[in-house]
């Protein structure tokens, strides 16, 4: 239970350096400008924190 928790948080917070990876992109006018990036990034989110909160119970 509290590695999938563990591997849930994880998860969630690389899903969050990708997306903010892309926003600085867009700010400071770089080439990591990929959209792919934003929605690969967002799925890691949803799908680390649903890990993170199932392992809860």
């Amino acid at each position: 239970m509290k590695n999938n928790k563990l591997s849930g948080y994880i998860m969630a917070v690389i899903g969050f350096i990708m997306v903010l990876v892309n926003a600085i992109g867009y700010i400071l006018d770089l080439n990591v400008r990929t959209p792919s990036l934003t929605i690969l990034g967002l799925v890691f989110v949803v799908i680390g924190m649903k890990i993170a909160k199932k392992s809860n119970k």
